[in-house]
């Protein structure tokens, strides 16, 4: 089994993207599932694909995981770069349309084309680089290691920032609300997108050894957690907050 040929570094590689991307995934139909319910499917059903799009830069590390380690089929430099690149954008888009509907519903339409028309060239880039030279993209340096082209890291870097600063005013003015559960609401998104910036970032940049593999995994991890806190604070952590 393909599984027992893999160093502790690729499992505790492969294991830890896995991990992350389902509790991401659990997060956003969560978020999808809540926006039905309450019938809020404009805003929150964005939301949580949003969430899942984000996490879908590290569908590479736990597609080839479950692909090689229990199945001992390994995916390809193009597919592994298509699916951890591919729906990025798209997070962007479903994101600002999210956060225009909640708090910019009155200057929506210029937000909308600057963001939509940053996400519109990134994807048309990883496509055009998918189908002519897939250096435009990236580069798949090992079973579970990829990295960014130059021009793709500015598309993320940037992604990354648009990200940080659309979601820290959301829960800035979350927590100005009159609301105490809102207000610790918006407390765990300030914090979740911070973590998040922080681990996407660190993980695009730098070079991973088991440090910072596990450093950069927890912060990931971390901010999912903060994330659902964010939009599913429980009770019993509400009243003992408010209390």
């Amino acid at each position: 089994m393909a599984l027992a040929d893999l160093t502790q570094f690729e499992i505790l590689e492969g294991s830890l993207g896995l991990v992350w991307v389902l509790i991401a995934i659990f997060i956003g139909l969560k978020a999808i599932a809540r926006a039905i319910a309450i019938n809020r499917t404009r805003d929150l059903i964005t939301v949580g694909l949003s969430y899942i799009f984000v996490s879908s830069a590290w569908f590479g590390v736990a597609f080839q995981f479950i692909s090689y380690g229990f199945f001992n089929v390994k995916l390809d430099a193009f597919t592994y770069l298509m699916i951890a690149n591919i729906f990025i954008p798209l997070a962007i888009i479903c994101w600002i349309w999210s956060y225009c509907e909640i708090l910019q519903p009155k200057s929506r339409n210029i937000i909308l084309i600057i963001f939509f028309g940053f996400a519109i060239v990134w994807e048309l880039t990883i496509i055009i680089g998918l189908a002519t030279n897939l250096s435009m993209v990236g580069t798949l340096n090992s079973t579970f290691d990829s990295s960014h082209s130059p021009l793709l890291l500015i598309f993320v870097l940037g992604g990354v920032f648009m990200f940080l600063i659309t979601g820290i005013i959301f829960a800035v003015k979350s927590m100005k609300l009159d609301d105490p559960e809102v207000q610790w609401k918006g407390r765990f998104l300030l914090l979740a997108w911070i973590s998040f910036g922080v681990g996407a970032i660190l993980d695009a940049s730098l070079s991973l050894n088991a440090i910072t593999l596990i450093l950069i995994r927890i912060i990931l991890i971390t901010s999912a957690i903060e994330f659902y806190f964010g939009f599913f604070l429980p009770k019993k952590i509400s009243d003992k907050l408010i209390s």
